[in-house]
């Protein structure tokens, strides 16, 4: 009997990002070049639960309002930014030639030079003019004479932009200079971990801020991953009981940390300039789906109660994919604290906001909802709360509020005040009326705001950051049930299964394509491995298309699916299903998200008997009805089966490749957003000019056939 499973990714898919060029300098900041960002040291109480991201971004423009000019002179003269000034290193007299002949000398007055290194005072000179005035009074006239200056400097001013400080609380590590590499920031986000304390955690892992491994050289690269750095603090020597508090997570619905991995706390001491160790924690462990308690750590002494302070967290890890998880949330640091109570926490927060009112899509075309829209919306839809506190609470005014494109509301809905016991979390729901439906004129994309928000009486609600959450109601051209990010990936073993994935369209409409995201796992297993798309009207008779070629899976970015246009559209109506026939045993990875379970509608047949899939989570292949690109992704149009052969694999100088044992035509070697990065004709591509990683093939043949297939480089 085939197995399915669910493995690992080698990136981590909610992270795409562009990476800058930095440098830094820690007396004012870090500098992008022409942009010098300020930091400003932050007073106490230190608080985050990461319901916003609160790590500092360096996207400042010029005309931003919090953006102010800096010109950077070499030197100044009294208080003057001359291009060029000659002078002499000693006193030098002016003329004057009296009306009874007697000439009169009078000292020039003093030449103030101030030196300066990237606007800051470095030194100080005296100097007198070269320049000789010579006036005479019977005549009026005055004259000049030039004496040979001494010396003569030269203003090549910088022109920088300074950017003054947000409302950000960490800075990300920046390298020294364009050379250095770099550990990077957690990333922020409310999927990866298991039974939340509020709607966001800072998840630390095995991939950098691009969401990409921190190096693939090898399965097994160990070593430092991410760093989360606070900005300074402002603590003083008089404060008392300052303790930093957190609580945390390993694994979630990412992975388990092993033996070996870690979470660390650092302080930084601020006499000596170095980061101390403080807390550590390490994998291994079982428990995967709760928070620890609190974690309190005492800042004490003349090392660290000073101006400066600052605290980071960092993780040690596998470098090779997006393993061994570990969440964090609600940081504080704050002076007077009393550990030894259990309510130390005030706090009602949000946890999960409504995923979709067209339970269980995340998306359906808006034709089809407008057709119909009772047969897409769900009799309830809910939101999760928790009460952190030991005090009940009464939530007032428990709402949600739906926004248009145009940002105006157009229907709300408030549920009765709950009442919130101490330590508990809390499902509300929001009863739908028939009434109540997404209106637009467009029958295109179209994107609506959730909002929904409360307001908690009573003292047991300290922070307000976390009582408003907000989500998006999608109506794009294709149904899909995930939300865009993969947390796994889901496959089959053996050749010939076929697997169905069930969808209704209320109205007759045309099917273009099926899309998929293919996640790179750790292994790498989607190699040349052909699928043959296929769609039914019912599981218990034969499907109503097949393809008559077979396509090749190609690699996707984070949020990116790949299209496989029919060769024909296909009229459907009612329930279908979406799906495709294995034709060899290997495994063919597909994303898998863990954020709402599908599982009902996701089958896979071996033999003659159909098998309702035993993961909870959706498969992230979409039933595509529209004729727009698909975000970022790579239009690959459908060919025969004839092996592709790449060598040698991986590759280091050179890379050649074959289709059924004939050289091709032309080739294209594309990076894993799908732009082509070079070129050649035949079958053999130089990748010393390529950096190590994996790369996408495009191979096309002399009878203009085109196959797709990918390769690694390591240098």
């Amino acid at each position: 009997m085939a197995q399915e499973e669910l493995v690992d990714l080698r990136h981590n898919q909610h992270l795409v990002k562009a990476s800058k060029n930095t440098n830094i300098d820690a007396s004012r900041g870090v500098q992008f070049t022409p942009f010098i960002y300020v930091f400003d040291t932050l007073d106490l109480p230190f608080f985050d639960d990461f319901t916003t991201n609160r790590i500092k971004v360096y996207d400042a423009k010029q005309n931003d309002e919090n953006v102010s000019l800096k010109i950077d002179y070499d030197f100044s003269v009294n208080g003057q930014n001359p291009v060029t000034l000659e002078f002499m290193r000693s006193l030098t007299y002016s003329e004057t030639k009296e009306i009874g002949g007697n000439i009169v000398y009078s000292p020039n007055p003093e030449l103030h030079i101030v030196y300066y290194t990237e606007g800051v005072p470095v030194g100080a000179d005296t100097g007198w003019t070269n320049v000789i005035t010579k006036f005479d009074e019977g005549t009026g006239l005055v004259t000049y004479d030039t004496l040979l200056a001494d010396d003569m400097l030269i203003n090549d001013p910088d022109t920088f932009y300074v950017v003054a400080d947000d409302k950000s609380l960490w800075t990300p590590k920046v390298p020294i200079d364009t050379g250095d590499t770099f550990n990077s920031i957690p990333f922020i986000n409310n999927s990866f971990a298991r039974n939340k304390l509020t709607q966001g955690v800072a998840t630390f892992d095995g991939t950098d801020e691009f969401g990409f491994p921190y190096d693939v050289s090898i399965e097994t690269s160990y070593g430092l991953a991410d760093i989360l750095e606070s900005k300074p603090l402002g603590l003083d020597s008089l404060m008392e009981d300052i303790y930093l508090s957190f609580v945390y997570q390993s694994g979630g619905h990412g992975n388990l940390p092993d033996e070996g991995d870690s979470l660390i706390v650092e302080f930084f001491d601020v006499v000596d300039g170095v980061w101390r160790h403080a807390w550590t924690d390490e994998g291994g462990g079982l428990n995967d789906s709760v928070f620890s308690p609190q974690v309190f750590l005492s800042i004490e002494g003349p090392k660290f109660q000073r101006a400066g302070f600052k605290f980071r967290f960092k993780n040690y890890s596998t470098l090779s994919a997006s393993l061994d998880h570990w969440h964090i949330d609600y940081v504080r640091v704050g002076q007077d604290r009393d550990t030894t109570r259990d309510d130390t926490i005030k706090d009602v927060a949000f946890t999960e906001g409504i995923r979709s009112f067209l339970a269980p899509y995340t998306s359906v075309p808006y034709a089809h909802y407008k057709a119909s829209p009772l047969a897409f919306e769900a009799d309830d839809v809910a939101v999760e709360y928790i009460n952190l506190g030991s005090d009940p609470m009464n939530l007032v005014g428990l709402k949600y509020q739906i926004y248009n494109d145009e940002d105006s509301m157009i229907f709300q809905e408030t549920t009765a005040d709950p009442n919130v016991s101490p330590f508990t979390r809390v499902t509300s729901l929001f009863q739908l009326s028939n009434e109540q439906h997404f209106t637009s004129e467009s029958n295109k994309i179209i994107d609506f705001k959730i909002e929904c928000k409360y307001t908690a009486t009573g003292e047991g609600n300290a922070q307000t950051i976390n009582d408003t959450i907000k989500t998006r109601q999608r109506f794009h051209n294709y149904f899909s049930y995930d939300d865009g990010t993969a947390e796994k990936a889901y496959a089959l073993t053996g050749a010939g299964l076929e697997l169905a994935y069930k969808f209704y369209a209320p109205i007759s409409d045309t099917l273009k394509s099926i899309t998929f995201n293919f996640p790179q796992t750790l292994h790498n297993q989607n190699d040349n491995l052909p699928l043959r798309l296929m769609v039914w009207s019912d599981l218990n008779q034969d499907a109503i298309f097949e393809s008559s070629f077979t396509v090749i899976p190609a690699y996707t970015q984070a949020g990116e699916f790949v299209r496989f246009e029919l060769e024909e559209p296909l009229v459907l109506q009612d329930t279908f299903y979406i799906g495709f026939r294995q034709q060899e045993a290997t495994k063919v990875y597909i994303g898998y998200d863990l954020s709402q379970n599908t599982s009902n509608k996701l089958f896979y047949r071996t033999g003659n008997i159909w098998y309702q899939s035993s993961f909870n989570g959706s498969l992230m292949m979409r039933a595509d009805f529209g004729d727009e690109l698909i975000q970022a992704g790579i239009d690959i149009p459908i060919s025969n089966s004839l092996p592709v052969t790449v060598f040698p694999n991986p590759a280091t100088d050179v890379v050649n490749a074959r289709i059924g044992g004939f050289e091709p035509q032309f080739t294209e070697v594309l990076d894993l957003s799908g732009k082509v990065i070079k070129s050649a004709n035949g079958g053999t591509v130089s990748t010393t000019s390529l950096s190590s990683g994996f790369y996408l093939m495009r191979l096309h043949s002399d009878e203009n056939e085109i196959r797709m297939t990918k390769f690694l480089i390591t240098h």
